[in-house]
């Protein structure tokens, strides 16, 4: 099975990215929970190892699976299971993430020519010196994905409620500037082939 990463964070945490090589016939049998069946063959492939990713993750830390749910926003949990989970796809390329005790996200893209067509939707004041540069515009993007699914997907602005800083080659410092929400994250990024994978708490 084309799985590409399954990595342990932390004691608390872990996650794991599948390239999606399988047909679209043989994926429908490897499915851990009944699938929609309303879903064209590329958002079915991506349901489906979005749980298979899961379930792994649920695994390394001995956690039944029992299927997956959202809530009304979106955001998904694991049937009950007072664990976080977070899961991205970009096809082929899925990924998910699990912490026992934090709410996480975690986001997957390559760089494309988009994150530079809506660059002014999403870029805060202070990105600005970024514009110009395809792969930080979609680190960027990826960084502010990854608060957003934190945050439970409610309502917040990535252009003027979330702003993010280069800490290093690999650390981004993301912060949420709505007032009744303001708080700060870490988000780790690196390359996954020609992907850009960030996650964090």
């Amino acid at each position: 099975m084309p799985l590409l990463l399954n990595k342990q964070i932390d004691k608390q945490s872990a996650y794991a990215v599948w390239n999606i090589q399988e047909t679209f016939l043989a994926l429908p049998y490897l499915s851990p929970e009944p699938f929609p069946a309303d879903l064209n063959p590329v958002r079915q492939a991506e349901w489906i190892v979005g749980r298979i990713l899961v379930k792994s993750l649920c695994e390394k830390f001995d956690i039944e699976f029992d299927g997956i749910s959202k809530e009304a926003n979106g955001k998904p949990y694991l049937d009950g299971k007072g664990v976080h989970i977070s899961i991205s796809h970009s096809f082929p390329i899925a990924a998910a993430m699990i912490h026992l005790e934090k709410p996480c996200g975690i986001d997957m893209e390559r760089p494309r020519k988009k994150h530079d067509y809506v660059k002014m939707k999403y870029l805060h004041a202070s990105e600005m010196e970024y514009k110009e540069d395809l792969q930080k515009l979609c680190t960027i993007w990826c960084a502010k994905e990854v608060i957003y699914k934190i945050f439970g997907r409610k309502f917040l602005s990535l252009k003027d409620e979330i702003k993010v800083s280069f800490e290093s080659d690999t650390v981004i410092k993301g912060e949420i500037l709505k007032p009744e929400h303001a708080s700060t994250h870490t988000i780790h990024y690196e390359w996954v082939k020609e992907y850009l994978l960030a996650f964090g708490t």
